[in-house]
């Protein structure tokens, strides 16, 4: 284990889970004197079926939903928070792949997550995006329930 977690990742899907998650990642990133990386992962099997043409209105329309995901998060407790350092990405492709993918990227310390997020029918159908970050992420993982 790290004496400190510096860089510090959050994937975020905008449950409720998330802002607990965000918490936490606020009072790891204050004690360690780290940054956050917020993230929202656009899942790209949601559109499977459709057409290229109507699948640029639906990627524009989850952008657009990640990002108010995100700007809710920002505003949620960073205003009080101004000693931690905070950026935010937005992704698109396979949650499980790309949070691992953006750990590798970004030389990630820690990645904080929920323990469940909004996916429960596709929990009980493709598995856990948490379980398998936790066992594929280059770094530690800390879970929020």
């Amino acid at each position: 284990m790290l004496d400190e977690y510096r860089n510090i990742l959050v994937p975020v899907d905008g449950s409720a889970q998330s802002k607990k998650t965000f918490d936490e990642a606020i009072n790891i990133a204050k004690r360690n004197k780290g940054s956050l990386t917020l993230v929202t992962v656009i899942d790209t099997a949601s559109f499977s079926g459709t057409t290229g043409g109507n699948s640029i209105p639906l990627m524009h329309e989850a952008k657009k939903n990640a990002q108010a995901i995100i700007d809710e998060l920002e505003h949620h407790r960073m205003k009080e928070e101004q000693e931690v350092h905070l950026t935010s990405q937005i992704v698109a492709g396979n949650p499980k792949r790309e949070i691992v993918e953006l750990a590798e990227k970004l030389d990630t310390d820690l990645i904080v997550m929920g323990a469940t997020g909004l996916g429960a029918l596709s929990l009980l159908l493709v598995g856990s995006t948490t379980a398998y970050v936790v066992n594929q992420a280059p770094c530690n993982v800390m879970v929020v329930k």
